[in-house]
């Protein structure tokens, strides 16, 4: 049996204005799974052993929200906005429903769209990501340095730094991954949406905002929360306030691993997700 492939061109749909940039293959029936990709990546940014294993069931959705990668516009400096960008996305391509996968921002992004609009979001996995007002999410001097450097020098050993475990093992995994995402890579996203991204990763961080984590309650759809046993990203603890706040959610803490977690364990955590989204 020949082995499933990415599609590595995309197609484009308009919406209020802008150009959406997307990837949808997979199985023809089912609801489809739209990814939400993290801080600064593009659609070619998720690792292909994921969405392969996952494309054998059911439809895949990849896109560049607004500003990002090959869909045009200015990206949102909330995630308000990124969420009402998305949803527009969505009812373009003329979806009544789906399920949503959000890695780091982009799991902010997936809350805010159930909030928006709970009947379009059928079940949620929030990966490696944080409430709002969460824990520890403005960034720390040395992750911050790392994540916004454009230096290509370093590209590796900041990639390994933010999104994985110290360890020979977390590191081992981790460079194979970027080996896989590095191949597929055909555009990078700007450094006009990296600095809006920030603006609405610090907004999403204020502490200003109610601490008690109400607008989680208002979720009612099921939610599978995962993450690295060490994130310096997006603290794990996070990952827990998500797990004890939402409704109904549970949680999969991957040992050995940081924020790229569902990278390092590519397979298994598809399988997770399988059997989370089929429950």
């Amino acid at each position: 049996m020949s082995k499933f492939t990415i599609p590595t061109t995309s197609k484009y749909v308009e919406a209020n204005g802008i150009r959406f940039a997307y990837r949808k293959f997979g199985k023809e029936a089912g609801v489809p799974l739209v990814f939400f990709i993290h801080f600064r990546g593009t659609m070619e940014n998720w690792d292909p052993e994921v969405i392969e294993s996952l494309a054998k069931d059911r439809p895949i959705i990849l896109f560049d929200n607004t500003g990002v990668g090959e869909s045009n516009g200015e990206t949102p400096s909330t995630i308000a906005e990124m969420a009402k960008e998305a949803a527009s996305f969505i009812h373009a391509l003329g979806l009544q429903q789906v399920d949503v996968l959000g890695f780091s921002i982009g799991g902010f992004v997936v809350q805010e769209l159930a909030l928006q609009q709970p009947d379009l979001v059928r079940r949620l996995v929030l990966s490696g990501t944080a409430p709002q007002s969460g824990v520890g999410l403005k960034f720390r001097h040395d992750v911050y340095l790392a994540s916004t450097s454009d230096d290509r020098n370093k590209a590796l050993e900041n990639a390994l730094f933010l999104f994985y475990s110290p360890t020979e093992t977390s590191r081992k995994a981790g460079a194979a991954s970027l080996e896989r995402i590095v191949k597929q890579k055909q555009v990078e996203s700007s450094e006009h949406a990296r600095d809006a991204q920030l603006k609405a990763i610090l907004q999403w961080a204020d502490r200003v905002y109610n601490q008690s984590y109400e607008r989680l309650h208002q979720i009612k759809q099921p939610v599978l929360v995962t993450n690295g046993a060490e994130d310096i990203m997006v603290p794990t603890e996070n990952s827990i306030i998500l797990a004890r706040q939402l409704p109904n959610a549970q949680l999969i803490i991957y040992p050995d691993a940081g924020h790229g977690h569902l990278f390092q364990y590519p397979k298994l955590f598809a399988e997770h997700v399988k059997l989370f989204i089929d429950a």
